[in-house]
């Protein structure tokens, strides 16, 4: 049975000339298996660094507090050898960043091949035809081809997709898709949708989902965690974020998009920037003075969400 990732008090911090900066600011939650789990906000808000977090895929320079369990598994203080079993064979990961993920002088089929053979139990030949099903799967018509061929061949959709293919080689139990259709056109964005729904219906594989691609937030995912400033803000089922937007700043992401009236989040008021509490109160059309000086904690929603808003106490 897949287990639970539960993420306990999670802070990441990066030590710069101006002083420590936390990525990721004492972040809880728990992504239940079994389901598609979206984590959304805007560039810089920490959704990336948290999930590299869970396999300790960040450099040297991040200073990382708090617990994720894993099962039984405490994946912080797990040493790293028993680690590397459970990458990739239990907990996949699709990177957003294909060119840093795939070596340019080895050719595709041994990238995808060897992450086959490294956790499981086959052939050289039973992984080929496997990597080859997997990359027809994700578009390509000709998979024998670019198997034959190196990274630096193909353009940069055809490499995201080819993570893509490779995070998902072993059917971990646990995905976790940073960006999945960065840089991708409308078709193709369609065509990875349809995959990873089929990969999760077919081969029952929980996924975390990290995205600015709120479209395909509200089409793949079950849930939805909106993340500001390292912090989670609020959270729901899709439909409930997606549709009836509860947090100011939820709403100003939704409302930005061109098919919700293209109206921009507000910028950072000046006489707001030093304060003491909710971190989005600068940019907040709601706020209060007390918004300034308390953080406001999470407030249960009727409908069984979340959310960090005195709006809602």
């Amino acid at each position: 049975m897949v287990p639970d990732i539960e993420i306990q008090h999670l802070s990441v911090c990066f030590d710069t000339v101006q002083g420590p900066v936390y990525a990721v600011n004492d972040l809880s939650t728990t992504f239940q298996a079994g389901r598609i789990s979206g984590v959304i906000g805007e560039s810089g808000s920490g959704k990336s660094v948290m999930g590299m977090s869970l396999l300790r895929l960040l450099p040297n320079t991040a200073r990382v507090t708090g617990k994720c369990f894993f099962g039984p598994h405490e994946l912080y203080s797990m040493p790293l050898r028993q680690l590397r079993k459970l990458r990739g064979a239990a907990i996949g990961l699709i990177p957003q960043n294909p060119s840093a993920s795939l070596d340019p002088v080895m050719k595709l089929r041994r990238q995808l091949t060897e992450a086959i053979t490294t956790h499981g139990k086959r052939s050289r030949k039973e992984a080929e035809a496997q990597a080859a099903k997997l990359l027809q799967q994700f578009g390509f018509e000709e998979p024998e081809r670019i198997l034959n061929q190196y990274s630096f061949q193909m353009s940069g959709g055809m490499n995201q997709r080819l993570v893509s293919a490779l995070g998902l080689a072993c059917r971990p139990g646990w995905v976790i898709a940073d960006e999945p259709t960065k840089g991708l056109d409308a078709v193709i964005r369609n065509q990875v949708y349809t995959v990873l729904r089929q990969i999760y219906a077919e081969h029952h594989c929980s996924m975390i989902v990290i995205t600015h691609d709120l479209a395909l937030a509200r089409r793949l995912c079950d849930d939805i965690r909106v993340l500001y400033m390292g912090q989670i803000i609020e959270q729901g089922s899709a439909e409930e974020v997606m549709e009836h937007p509860h947090h100011p700043y939820t709403a100003g992401l939704i409302y930005s998009l061109p098919s919700r009236g293209m109206v921009p989040i507000p910028p950072p008021d000046p006489n707001r920037l030093s304060h003491s509490g909710c971190p989005f109160y600068p940019r907040c059309p709601k706020a209060t003075a007390r918004c300034g000086k308390e953080k406001p904690g999470d407030y249960l929603l009727p409908t069984g969400g979340k959310v960090r808003c005195f709006l809602y106490e």
